[in-house]
């Protein structure tokens, strides 16, 4: 794996929540910024208005020069210009950074201006007679200072703590992740067979239904696992009887000195690896059944196609026996399902039947429908199978007693998986008149025509 393409969760977190926090964090700044100007800004100009009222209130003709000396001391507002003017225009005095002409054209009030190649936030007022005009004013660059001035005060704060909540927010969601990296640990820990649940004592919330669900595959790998070895074991035992046979069969035609007897040795040779071929299949088959994932992909087949195609297959050994088979007329038999599986269930079904029938008899397929859904039945006319014995048949390597069948006794599990795989319903029944097995596999939704 890539480890340039996958970031650790504790990573992603720490980035998503940092810069989260960051974009808001300084959002909320620059929103607080303008407020805080915007604010300093009115009290500036409160400033200057009540600066302008006083000087107003001051000003009188024998005054003047009082008032400009008073202006020029030292220390005395040195941000704020001040010039007063006489009703004619005359320009009776100003501060030393005053121009020469008037600092606002507007005469009551706060206004903007440029005078003196200068820009200016300006206070105009007359006294009570409106013999003297006062404007007092700042410049704009004076206030732009005084502002950069607040915003360092107000962001070095703000920056200053972001590293700190960082190494905060890397200790908290190190500390919050602690249980996962101490769950991998004792996972990497367990062995290959150990498959006993996790405890879910203190487990997080979040990681509950992870956990819940990983345990339920652990139960569900344990229970294949157990599964395999059952059939791995009794698959063994089915083969050694008939390699014992064909071994034996072998060294008895080797030394016999009798044609007739090697003969007889022979033919039971070939028989027991007849059955053990059949056996070898049937494992095979089982094998691919348990490993077809239920709900797969499943297509449109006919069911009377298959039935003819596997009657076809299993003509051999129905001559041999001799038993007829037959399949009942009857339109196409449509179902939803795997064309493999429906073939290895009918085939298997037929060769059940043909096995334990008796010579000369028939094995009889049909398929009908039934209250829109589509049945399949294959009778015989064998020793059937008693009603106290038909669950227990259906489980494998499990065979009828007292029968001359050479079967396996995984015919019927087989079939009993494909109908489960295909959600089909299977019934064990008696045949016609009673004699017989009739075995019954109900596909629901199917259609016939």
């Amino acid at each position: 794996m890539n480890a340039t393409k996958v970031r650790s969760l504790r990573f992603r977190l720490i980035t998503a929540t940092l810069s989260a926090i960051s974009v808001i964090w300084i959002a909320v700044s620059i929103g607080a910024w303008y407020e805080a100007t915007a604010e300093a800004d009115m009290l500036f100009d409160q400033h200057l208005g009540e600066f302008a009222a006083l000087m107003a209130g001051l000003v009188s003709e024998n005054a003047t020069q009082e008032i400009a000396e008073h202006l020029e001391q030292p220390g005395f507002i040195p941000s704020i210009t001040t010039q007063v003017w006489s009703r004619e225009g005359q320009l009776l005095f100003r501060t030393g950074d005053a121009p020469l002409q008037r600092l606002s054209a507007i005469e009551d009030g706060l206004s903007d201006s440029v005078s003196g190649g200068r820009q200016w936030r300006v206070s105009s007022k007359w006294d009570a007679s409106r013999s003297y005009l006062v404007q007092v004013a700042e410049t704009v660059e004076t206030r732009a200072g005084i502002k950069r001035e607040l915003a360092s005060h107000f962001l070095i704060p703000i920056v200053a703590a972001l590293p700190l909540l960082a190494g905060a927010l890397i200790w908290l969601i190190g500390a919050n992740l602690a249980p996962l990296s101490r769950l991998a640990e004792s996972i990497s820990q367990r062995s290959p067979e150990r498959l006993d649940a996790i405890p879910l004592a203190g487990v997080p919330q979040e990681l509950l239904p992870i956990l819940e669900q990983l345990n339920r595959l652990f139960t569900r790998v344990g229970q294949s696992f157990e599964k395999e070895k059952r059939f791995t074991a009794d698959a063994a035992h089915e083969l050694r009887t008939p390699l014992a046979a064909m071994r034996t069969h072998a060294q008895v035609a080797r030394n016999s000195e009798e044609g007739a007897q090697r003969d007889r040795s022979l033919d039971c040779l070939i028989e027991a690896s007849e059955r053990t071929t059949r056996l070898v299949e049937q494992l095979l088959t089982m094998a691919r059944v348990d490993a077809t994932a239920m709900g797969e992909r499943f297509v449109a087949v006919d069911l009377r196609e298959v039935a003819a195609a596997a009657i076809g297959m299993e003509a051999p050994l129905a001559i041999a026996k001799p038993v007829d088979l037959v399949l009942e007329e009857g339109s196409a038999a449509r179902v939803q399902g795997n064309p493999v599986l429906l073939t290895a269930l009918l085939r298997n079904l037929i060769d059940n039947a043909a096995r334990y029938s008796p010579a000369g008899t028939s094995v009889v397929v049909s398929t009908k429908l039934e209250g829109g859904a589509v049945v399949l039945e294959v009778a015989d006319s064998g020793p059937g199978i008693a009603v106290a014995e038909r669950a227990r048949m259906l489980e494998r390597f499990t065979r009828i007693e007292d029968t001359q069948g050479t079967g396996s006794g995984l015919g019927l599990s087989i079939v009993a998986r494909i109908a489960e795989l295909h959600n089909a319903h299977l019934e064990l029944d008696d045949g016609s008149a009673g004699i017989g097995l009739c075995v019954r596999i109900t596909f629901s939704g199917g259609s016939t025509g």
